[in-house]
C-alpha cells in the first residue's frame, strides 16, 4: 500500500499529529525538569545579547533624525557636490554615513552635557545635605513648634517623630555610608561591563542605521517566505501600526518631558526653590514614565526642598501640582495627541502589570505595548461578531442579559 494513499490519509495525519504532541509533552516536561538549567542558559544567552538590544534601541531612537538628516541636508548636498557623476548608490551610501555620524555625535554630546551638569550638582546637593543637617534638624523644629503650639499634643507627636527621623539619619543612613561606598566599589566591574556593553551597543547601532533599509527587505523576505501572502500583509500591517504608535509615543514623551523640565527649572528659579538643577532633572527624567512618574520624581524633590526650608517646600508642591496639571491636560495631550487611545484604568493596568515583570523600561514601554494589544483584541472581536452578524458597538451589550441566537 502506498504512505499517502487518500484511503489512508487521515491515520497519517492522525499519527503525525499524535507525534507532534507526543514530542511537545516531552519537551515541556524536560524543560519543566530542568528550570534552572533552562533559566541559566536563557540568562547566558540573554546577557550575551545585551550589545544588541541597546544597539537595537539606539538605532530606533536615532532613525528618524538620521531620515531627516539624510533628505533634508546630506543627499541633496552630496549630490550638488557629485552633480553629473552618476554613482546614485554611492552618493545614498556617503549621504547615510553622514548623517548616522553626525546626528550620533550630537546624541553623545547631548548625553555628556547633561551628565556634566548633572553629577556636580548632585554631588553638591548631597554633601550640602549632610553638611547642613544639624541646621535642617532645628529649623525643623522650630516651625512645628511655631505651627503647633496652639496643639500640644500635635506638637508633641511632631517632636516625637522628627526626633525619630533625625536620629535615623546620623545614627544609621550617614555612619553606614560606608557601605554604600563599599557596595558602590564592588559594583565597578558591572558599571565597566555597561560602558563596555553600550560602546558595542553603539556600534551595532551605526551598522542598523547605515543599513537599515536593507535589514528591512531581508526581514520582509523571510517573512513572505515563511507565511501565505494574506497572513505576511497582516503581519506587515501590525508592524507598521506598532511602529507608528511606539514612535510617536516615545519621540512625544521625550518632548513632553524635555519640556516639563525646562519649564519645571524656568519656575524653579523665579520661585527661588533650592536645587533647581537637580530638581529639574528629576522630575523631567521620571516624566517619561506615564502615570506614576510624576508622582515618583516629587516625591524626593519636595522632601529635599521641605529640608531646606517648610515654607519653601509648601511653595514647591503647589507650583508643580500646577505644572503637573497643566502638562497632563495641555502640554501632554498637545504633544502625544491620539497615540494611544486607551482609558485610564487600561493605562494603570499595563504600567502595573509590565513593570512588574520588565521594571522600569517596562513601565515606559507597558503603555504603547498594551495599546497595540488592545487594538488587536478589539479588531478581532469586530471581525468576530461581524461574522456571526452581532452588533459591534460596545454600547448595545451594557443592558443585555441574554442575547438570542439567530437561526
Amino acid at each position: 500500500m502506498k504512505l499517502r494513499d487518500p484511503k489512508y490519509e487521515k491515520y497519517w495525519y492522525a499519527g503525525v499529529t499524535g507525534f507532534i504532541v507526543i514530542a511537545a509533552a516531552l519537551v515541556i516536561n524536560v524543560i519543566f525538569n530542568n528550570l534552572d538549567g533552562v533559566s541559566g542558559i536563557f540568562s547566558a544567552v540573554n546577557g550575551a545579547l545585551r550589545p544588541v538590544y541597546i544597539g537595537l534601541i539606539i538605532a530606533y531612537l536615532l532613525s528618524p533624525l538620521v531620515n531627516k538628516a539624510d533628505r533634508y541636508l546630506f543627499i541633496p548636498l552630496v549630490k550638488k557636490i557629485a552633480k553629473g557623476k552618476g554613482k546614485e548608490k554611492k552618493t545614498e551610501s556617503i549621504a547615510r554615513a553622514c548623517s548616522v555620524a553626525v546626528v550620533l555625535i550630537l546624541a553623545l554630546l547631548v548625553i555628556f552635557g547633561l551628565i556634566m551638569l548633572v553629577v556636580p550638582e548632585i554631588i553638591n546637593s548631597i554633601s550640602s545635605l549632610i553638611y547642613n543637617m544639624p541646621g535642617y534638624y532645628k529649623e525643623m523644629q522650630a516651625w512645628g513648634q511655631e505651627m503647633f503650639k496652639s496643639n500640644p499634643q500635635i506638637d508633641e507627636y511632631f517632636q516625637t517623630y522628627s526626633n525619630a527621623l533625625y536620629s535615623w539619619l546620623l545614627e544609621d543612613l550617614l555612619p553606614n555610608s560606608n557601605k554604600l561606598l563599599t557596595a558602590l566599589t564592588d559594583g565597578v566591574m558591572d558599571a565597566v561591563n555597561g560602558v563596555v556593553n553600550t560602546f558595542i551597543g553603539i556600534i551595532i547601532s551605526i551598522y542598523l542605521m547605515a543599513g537599515k533599509e536593507n535589514f528591512c527587505a531581508q526581514a520582509k523576505r523571510l517573512l513572505f517566505s515563511v507565511f501565505p501572502i494574506k497572513r505576511a500583509n497582516g503581519m506587515l500591517s501590525v508592524l507598521k501600526e506598532t511602529h507608528t504608535v511606539f514612535a510617536k509615543f516615545i519621540s512625544g514623551k521625550i518632548i513632553d518631558s524635555l519640556a516639563v523640565g525646562i519649564l519645571t527649572f524656568i519656575i524653579m528659579s523665579i520661585a527661588g526653590i533650592p536645587y533647581t538643577i537637580l530638581i529639574s532633572v528629576i522630575i523631567g527624567v521620571t516624566n517619561i514614565i506615564p502615570f506614576f512618574g510624576q508622582y515618583i520624581g516629587i516625591v524626593p524633590s519636595a522632601f529635599l526642598v521641605f529640608l531646606e526650608s517648610p515654607v519653601k517646600g509648601v511653595i514647591f508642591l503647589v507650583l508643580i501640582i500646577v505644572l503637573m496639571q497643566f502638562d497632563g491636560n495641555v502640554l501632554g495631550p498637545k504633544i502625544l495627541g491620539d497615540s494611544i487611545g486607551l482609558k485610564s484604568f487600561w493605562i494603570l493596568f499595563s504600567i502595573l502589570f509590565f513593570g512588574s515583570l520588565f521594571g522600569l523600561l517596562g513601565m515606559v514601554c507597558a503603555v504603547p505595548v498594551f495599546a497595540i494589544i488592545y487594538r488587536l483584541v478589539k479588531r478581532w472581536s469586530t471581525r468576530r461578531l461581524k461574522a456571526k452578524n452581532i452588533p459591534t458597538e460596545t454600547s448595545y451589550y451594557r443592558d443585555i442579559v441574554e442575547l438570542e441566537e439567530k437561526d
